[in-house]
């Protein structure tokens, strides 16, 4: 063989070698987005169309269809890329027999098969070709097949790649099955729903179920985690305590040492908030208070890493300066704190404004918004950025473990806001999100309120500036525990107090008594509230003093009870010194002059 016949058969070999990698690589790429169209298409009616799309380059057909077994042993057209072949009907003969047994078949003339000579003419004129193969479920026989107008064009090598391809096929098959039967449970539940009100209540009884167990997940992968991580962290917290015991007390070593214990017990905190979170629900807690824990991650190296990855991104603050303190871990808290303001720099490509606030504030009435908000005192930390928000879809979804619009590995693992909605329901608290797409998303969390206190600190204030002389005080609040804090506060504060649960039965109470002072609530329900009330003991006592009391910002009507003589207006949750310096300086005012 000459020089030249020796490199043109190189040559052919490397071309042969260069077609069949490009072809290995095309077909990888079309696994691929196989895989991408089966998690992501939603719409049932749409995943075998995009399917056929992907499968169409790497087996190269004209069109494809998929066929399902019905009544009879026949098998009619369950998808199709071309309409030719969307009401076919097909009886099974030796060939069908061959592939649903799990045999793919290349028919090089489709007139000599008997499958095919039963069709109408139009489809055997269209079709000369043909690629058959099985894509049974356990619970359905199935097949997949391509077509083409030339004959033989199908070979060998086309049998080969039906195969890797048929496993897409069949998991589309069973995800389609898996929606359609979701969509008949669906309707069945709405044609058989008698109550509108209790068909609801039974969609959120689902996504609640649906919520816990994907939190039960977390759990489980944190608990493993936390597990390998302790393993890990024995050495890190152990041997500084030995390495102590044998270095003298003044050497330079020491103070290195000792933060590496302080950091290894650090980790140990987080791991056992881990271990925690994994058997759902704060086993630690104490008495902590928001804004400290938020200051400190502010003043943390996490900050100052989120703020060098982030440089546009400004962080803004505004705390309640008397924020009531919670019960819970601060770690979960603290955690909590940075995913959220994590999660909002990580929304803004081009940077923006993150703003962290606190406040104290009573829930009068349930709210209704992501959780429902039940009444009572929180303490509420909310966070708003000016990122690019979330949409509906993904906000019903925001707190699943694992869901993330990030790249994976770089920005974030989905877990994020996962931990969040965990720390929250093991406080007790409640969720609430707004979020509009192109303007941004506010979180709110509301936790529990807690009359402890951390440690005693001296009141900005001295406490006899406002101590009582004995006076009576009537208050009035359809909450008993409302109305028990305030008695308690008021009785320590020196007054004598009674109590009355809604505004018909304080008019009574005034009808043979006297009061120096009511504290009224604005809202009653049901009944009169404290305007109504307010007008009707001024009815019976002219010049009565009083002070309104309520959880949401002053409206019309309590403005209005102020114009008949209530001087003074509180927001709740009640503080002693709130409510003892209202009361003190309502008492002490003399004929419409304030003291």
């Amino acid at each position: 063989m000459g020089e030249s016949e020796e490199l043109r058969e190189a040559l052919l070999n490397l071309e042969d070698a260069r077609n069949r990698e490009a072809l290995q690589r095309q077909t990888a790429e079309a696994l691929l987005a196989g895989l991408r169209v089966l998690v992501f298409t939603e719409n049932p009616q749409e995943l075998f169309l995009r399917l056929f799309d992907v499968m169409r380059k790497p087996l190269d057909f004209e069109a494809a269809f998929v066929l399902t077994e019905v009544d009879d042993g026949l098998f009619k057209t369950q998808a199709t890329s071309d309409t030719l072949f969307s009401t076919t009907v097909w009886k099974p003969h030796s060939m069908f027999r061959r592939v649903i047994e799990g045999e793919p078949v290349a028919v090089f003339d489709t007139e000599l098969v008997s499958e095919w000579c039963s069709q109408p003419k139009l489809i055997r004129d269209s079709v000369k070709s043909a690629l058959h193969f099985s894509i049974r479920s356990s619970e359905q026989k199935a097949l997949f097949i391509c077509t083409h107008s030339s004959r033989g064009h199908f070979s060998r090598d086309h049998l080969t790649l039906a195969h890797r391809f048929s496993i897409l096929a069949i998991q589309a098959l069973q995800k389609l099955e898996a929606e359609r039967k979701l969509a008949s449970l669906e309707k069945k539940l709405e044609t058989e729903a008698k109550l509108a009100a209790l068909n609801q209540k039974l969609i959120e009884s689902e996504k609640r179920l649906a919520r816990a167990k994907k939190m039960e997940a977390l759990g489980t992968l944190a608990g493993g985690v936390a597990h390998d991580l302790n393993n890990v962290l024995c050495g890190i917290v152990g041997y500084p305590d030995l390495l102590l015991m044998e270095i003298p007390e003044d050497s330079p070593l020491r103070e290195s040492i000792l933060a590496i214990q302080k950091s290894g017990e650090m980790a140990a905190s987080i791991v056992q908030d881990l271990l925690t979170l994994a058997r759902r629900g704060v086993v630690t807690t104490q008495v902590t208070n928001l804004n400290q824990i938020i200051e400190s991650y502010l003043q943390s190296q996490e900050c100052e890493i989120l703020k060098e990855f982030h440089p546009d991104v400004k962080i803004e603050s505004n705390f309640e300066s008397n924020l009531l303190n919670i019960s819970g871990s601060p770690v979960h808290l603290s955690k909590s704190v940075m995913n959220l303001v994590l999660n909002a720099a990580e929304s803004m490509t081009d940077g923006g404004n993150v703003f962290i606030s606190t406040n104290n504030e009573y829930i009068d009435r349930p709210i209704r918004g992501y959780d429902n908000i039940k009444e009572g005192d929180y303490v509420v930390l909310t966070v708003s950025d000016t990122g690019i928000g979330i949409s509906s879809l993904d906000i019903e979804k925001i707190f699943e473990p694992f869901y993330t619009k990030k790249v994976m590995g770089r920005s974030g693992t989905g877990l994020g806001m996962a931990v969040v909605w965990g720390t929250v329901k093991d406080h007790k608290g409640y969720l609430d999100v707004v979020s509009t797409e192109g303007k941004g998303s506010t979180f709110s969390l509301y936790f529990p309120v807690t009359r402890k206190e951390i440690v005693r600190k001296e009141d900005a204030i001295r406490i006899e500036e406002y101590m009582g002389n004995g006076e009576t005080i009537l208050v009035v609040d359809d909450i008993k525990e409302q109305r028990e804090i305030a008695s308690r506060i008021l009785k320590k504060l020196r007054y004598s107090v009674a109590t009355v649960s809604s505004g018909e039965e304080a008019v009574d109470y005034m009808s043979d008594n006297s009061a120096d002072l009511l504290v009224l609530d604005m809202i009653m329900d049901p009944g009169i509230d404290g305007l109504d009330t307010y007008r009707e003991i001024l009815a019976l006592h002219p010049g009565q003093k009083a002070i309104i009391a309520s959880g949401f910002s002053e409206t019309a009507r309590v403005k209005e009870a102020q114009k008949l003589g209530a001087s003074k207006y509180i927001k709740k949750p009640y503080t002693l010194e709130k409510i003892g310096l209202a009361v003190k300086k309502e008492l002490e005012r003399v004929n419409g002059v304030k003291a």
